[in-house]
């Protein structure tokens, strides 16, 4: 009887600890980053921050050329977990490739603000479900093109 007792609590213990170190649940998230004219971001990465959880939870996706994108978490194009996020969209040119030789550099084609989820202003709420995202941006201004 105790050794019954005994393996029921050690079987207790391994699911408890099994649970804790499950991955939260991912939604797939997909999407568009346009400019108010309609026009799409063709280039950069959209970044999805959860917020109220005890540690950050980043889901990214990569904007293609037509301004789509899809969010990954754990894997590529996984998802993202459900609840409210902050997002920043970043595009800005890879380093290596030569355009950031002085004079070369094109001129920013999206404002600085969405380079943080701080300042962005950009939030969404991911439901427990596939979830179809706009994300609208805001040119540069003229003095930082």
């Amino acid at each position: 009887m105790l050794r019954l007792k005994i393996f029921g609590i050690l079987i207790l213990a391994w699911g408890i600890a099994s649970g804790c170190n499950r991955q939260p649940t991912v939604y797939l998230v997909h999407g568009t980053v346009v400019f108010p004219d309609g026009k799409p971001l063709t280039r950069g990465t959209v970044e999805f921050e959860a917020m109220n959880q005890s540690k950050p939870i980043t889901a990214s996706g990569e904007i293609a050329q037509d301004g789509t994108f899809r969010l990954g978490t754990f894997a590529a194009n996984d998802g993202a977990i459900a609840g409210e996020h902050r997002v920043a969209v970043i595009s800005d040119y890879e380093i290596g490739t030569g355009v950031e030789r002085p004079g070369e550099l094109p001129p920013l084609q999206l404002h600085p603000k969405f380079r943080s989820f701080k300042t962005s202003g950009l939030k969404f709420i991911i439901k427990p479900r596939m979830n179809n995202i706009l994300v609208e941006v805001d040119y540069a201004p003229p003095e930082a093109k």
